[in-house]
This record gives C-alpha cells, sequence and structure tokens, in this order.
C-alpha cells in the first residue's frame, strides 16, 4: 500500500515530538543566583502590588496638593419646552399683545471657589498623604528585600539538592562497581552467592535513594520558579557556581565580622529596616488624621466667584449675564459630636499604628535571635561534618582494601560505604545550612 500524505505528516510528527522534548531539555540554560532574583523582581505579584500602592499613594498626595488650589467649572444647560406652544394673548395698558412661545432656554454657568481656611484640615491631609506616600514607597523596598531573600533560600536549596543528587550518582555507580567485583569474585570461587545478593540489594536501595534525590531536586526547582512567580513547568536548571562548596574557617571568621554581633544586627535593624521604616511613616499618617478630624472645631472660610448666564436664545450675555463674587463662613456651633467622634476613631488608628510598630519591633528581634542562633548551629554543624566526613572516607578506604584482599565481609563494606554516604549528605547540608543561615541574618537586618 503506498503512503498517503496523513501518513507521512503523521510519521513527521512522531519523529519531530522527541525532538522538540530533547531541545526543551538540553535548552534549559543555567540560571545565576543573580539572574533568578532579576526575574523574581521584575515577576514578582508582591512588588507589582507594592508599585501599584506607591502610584495609588502618590495620587493621593498630589490630590492633597491640589486643596490649595483654587477650583473651577464651567456648565451649560439647554432645555425645550413640548407642550403648550400656543400663542400667547393678553392685553398690556389696553393693547392687545399676541405672544410667540418661546420654547428653548438656553443656560451658562461658570464658577471658581478657593478655600481660604479649613481649620488645618487641607495641611494635615497634605502631611498625612506624604507619609503614606514614604510608607508604601518603603513597602516596596522591603518587598524587594523579601523576593530576594526567598528566591535566595529556595536557589541554595535547589544547590543543596544538586550535590546531594551528585552524591547519590557516586554512590550508586560506587555500588554497582562494587557488584561487579563480587561476581568475578564468586566467579572464581572466592566469593559467596550471599554476598552478591547482599550487593545487588544494596545496589536497588542506592537506586531508591537516587530517585527520591531526583525527584527532590525537580520539586525543588519547581518551588524555585514558583517563588519567581514564572511558570513552575518549566524546565531549568541553576549556575551554583557562586555558592562555595566548601566553607573554611577563615570563611566563617570573615562573615561574622561583616555581620557583626547580635546586638549590634538588633540595633541596626530597628535603625535602618524598610518594613519599620514603613510602620513609623504610619503611625505619622495616623498622627496627622487626627489633627484633621479636629479641624471640624474650627471655623471654615471659603471664598467663590463666577459668572451665570440665561436667556431664550443664544445672545444678550452682556445684559441677561450676571457676575457674581462672595465670601462663605462657616461656624461650628454644635455638630451632634460629629467631629468628637471622627478625633476618637483618628487616636484610635494612631494607638494601633503605634502598637504595629513595636509589634514589628519585637518581631524583629525575635528574628534576629533565632538567625543568630541558626548561625551558630550552622556553624557548629560544619565543624562536625567535617570531622564525620574525613573519619567516613578513611573506614570506606580501608574497608574496601580489606574486602579486596578477603580480610572483610560484604557487611563490614557496606555499613563503611553508608556512613560514607550519610557523611557526605550530612557535609553538603550543613554547608548549604549555613549559607542559607547567613542569608537568613542578612534578611533579618534588611540587607539582602
Amino acid at each position: 500500500m503506498k503512503p498517503t500524505i496523513l501518513h507521512i505528516l503523521v510519521l513527521v510528527a512522531l519523529v519531530c515530538v522527541p525532538v522538540v522534548q530533547a531541545q526543551e531539555i538540553t535548552g534549559a540554560r543555567p540560571l545565576t543566583l543573580q539572574q533568578c532574583i532579576a526575574i523574581g523582581l521584575e515577576k514578582s505579584f508582591d512588588v507589582q502590588q507594592s508599585s501599584a500602592s506607591t502610584k495609588a499613594a502618590a495620587a493621593r498626595l498630589v490630590n492633597a496638593f491640589g486643596a490649595y488650589l483654587p477650583s473651577a467649572e464651567v456648565t451649560a444647560n439647554y432645555s425645550r419646552q413640548l407642550t403648550n406652544l400656543r400663542e400667547q394673548f393678553s392685553i398690556v395698558n389696553g393693547v392687545p399683545i399676541v405672544g410667540q412661545p418661546l420654547p428653548n432656554t438656553y443656560g451658562l454657568n461658570g464658577n471658581v471657589s478657593v478655600n481660604v481656611f479649613d481649620g488645618f484640615r487641607r495641611e494635615a491631609e497634605y502631611s498625612s498623604a506624604q507619609e503614606n506616600l514614604s510608607a508604601t514607597r518603603l513597602d516596596l523596598s522591603y518587598s524587594n528585600t523579601a523576593v530576594r531573600f526567598d528566591i535566595t533560600r529556595q536557589f541554595i536549596e535547589v544547590a543543596r539538592l544538586k550535590q546531594v543528587l551528585s552524591a547519590r550518582r557516586e554512590t550508586v555507580a560506587i555500588t554497582q562497581a562494587t557488584m561487579e567485583r563480587t561476581k568475578e569474585l564468586l566467579r572464581v570461587g572466592s566469593g559467596t552467592q550471599q554476598d552478591l545478593n547482599t550487593q545487588e540489594t544494596e545496589v536497588a536501595n542506592q537506586e531508591v535513594g537516587l530517585i527520591q534525590a531526583e525527584n527532590d531536586v525537580a520539586t525543588a526547582k519547581a518551588q524555585l520558579l514558583a517563588v519567581m512567580s514564572t511558570n513552575p513547568s518549566q524546565l531549568i536548571d541553576i549556575d551554583e557556581t557562586g555558592l562555595p562548596s566548601n566553607v573554611t574557617p577563615q570563611y566563617i571568621v570573615e562573615t561574622r565580622e561583616r555581620l557583626g554581633t547580635e546586638q549590634n544586627a538588633i540595633e541596626q535593624a530597628l535603625a535602618t529596616r524598610a518594613d519599620i521604616q514603613a510602620a513609623n511613616y504610619r503611625a505619622m499618617s495616623a498622627e496627622s488624621q487626627i489633627e484633621s478630624a479636629s479641624s471640624g472645631y474650627y471655623p471654615s472660610l471659603s471664598a467663590s466667584g463666577g459668572y451665570t448666564w440665561r436667556n431664550f436664545t443664544i445672545g444678550d450675555f452682556d445684559r441677561q449675564g450676571q457676575v457674581f463674587a462672595g465670601l462663605f463662613v462657616r461656624i461650628p456651633v454644635f455638630d451632634q459630636f460629629t467631629t468628637h467622634s471622627n478625633v476618637e476613631s483618628a487616636t484610635l488608628s494612631h494607638t494601633q499604628r503605634l502598637l504595629d510598630v513595636e509589634r514589628l519591633k519585637n518581631q524583629v528581634r525575635t528574628d534576629i535571635r533565632r538567625a543568630y542562633l541558626q548561625l551558630s548551629a550552622a556553624e557548629k554543624g560544619l565543624d562536625v561534618t567535617a570531622r564525620a566526613l574525613s573519619f567516613a572516607t578513611f573506614s570506606e578506604q580501608a574497608a574496601r582494601e580489606r574486602y579486596n584482599v578477603g580480610k572483610s565481609t560484604m557487611l563490614d563494606l557496606q555499613l563503611a560505604s553508608n556512613q560514607l554516604i550519610t557523611a557526605q549528605i550530612n557535609r553538603i547540608t550543613a554547608v548549604f545550612a549555613y549559607h542559607s543561615a547567613v542569608a537568613a541574618v542578612e534578611f533579618a537586618l534588611g540587607k539582602m
């Protein structure tokens, strides 16, 4: 049977699909930490929301400034009478007069008004708008810092799991090589079937760990993409060369000197962190609202002027029009305690803002304390895991040499190998836990 065009298209599609998939996998470009942060800052939902809030706060400030400027408006109107359009007959001084109906009516009004004094309300509103704008800008700065920290922390987690995956792959390769060695010993009569079965079981167990490690890396990459506010189903890889794979004692000392003591960190964070400064500005804005609410106790003065014209035809603007000007004074005598209620509500809001500041400061102290404790634990973990890895490496090498010459059992070798992979994973975890702890301290300081 000759191939039809449909058969050819189907064949081409089947050939192209694996190629496309392979391109997607091989085309996954490694992203550095800075590249991930740049993408996250561009796409972050929190940053976009903070940016929109900043624009709204800026518009409020412009509106508050507008209270110092006069307001002006021009209105025009037209109406037409639709019924009773008959001629009107009347007698004026004994003379009969027939009046034609005038169905059209035109109007034009222009008005300018200016607020002269409103009990300092506009001054208070302008100050409140300024302080609120400063707070929203600091919110945007803090959102950027938080995004940097979240991406950095997840990037470190992906790097850690990739190192664990590499260790798992190396272990599987070693156990498979040991299994081949055991098969050869069995073939020449120097080994036992039990040793081979035991090693095959060990290979299977290590392969299970490898599968789990591969899944952990894929999950961590998806989570990194989610933190970057991008599609988590994309295929990516990271370039973790910027993160030291080993931490020396000198590096630890230099990092401690850079971060400073815990007490200095608390003082610095309370003075410079963007979220605390934003909370302070919101408290100041709420205080200005108290002054704004108190304006109801004072008289107000405004001035207005304009031009108005009304006629049955378009014309006679000079005779039918009027120019006017005037002053308006409002003296509050009794407003049924409305102003008092407004002042108390503003005072409550100010108190809540002050409590928010103190609550946030206490949370910052807690975060810094926790971060420094985490850093201390990570430093201790580096020392312990370094010693454990050294001992486990020596023990595994010795056990393998003894096994190769027939002076130890397969169980002895497997025990030493398991201790080595455990020590390797613990060392990897300790190194990247240290990097994560340093990032946590920097974030608590507001230095990301």
